[in-house]
């Protein structure tokens, strides 16, 4: 069954904090995922980023997510 995992992480460089989430079989799995993900996106590299504690565990196949923008 998967779940969608929400971690905090942290980019060293900048100081920058924030949340993420994805949807994997294992806590894991969902934490790898995201590393790779923020590295990618905050063009950086992966040292740079520190994934921090798991904040919430969802059901993902139960839940229907919207991005911000779709919302309105």
């Amino acid at each position: 069954m998967k779940q969608r995992y929400l971690f905090e992480y942290e980019v060293l460089s900048t100081q920058k904090k924030g949340e993420f989430s994805q949807v994997a079989e294992t806590e894991e799995r969902a934490k790898a995922l995201i590393h790779e993900r923020i590295v990618d996106l905050e063009f950086t590299e992966d040292e740079d980023v520190v994934i921090g504690k798991l904040l919430k565990v969802l059901d993902a196949e139960k839940q229907i997510f919207q991005c911000e923008g779709c919302e309105s």
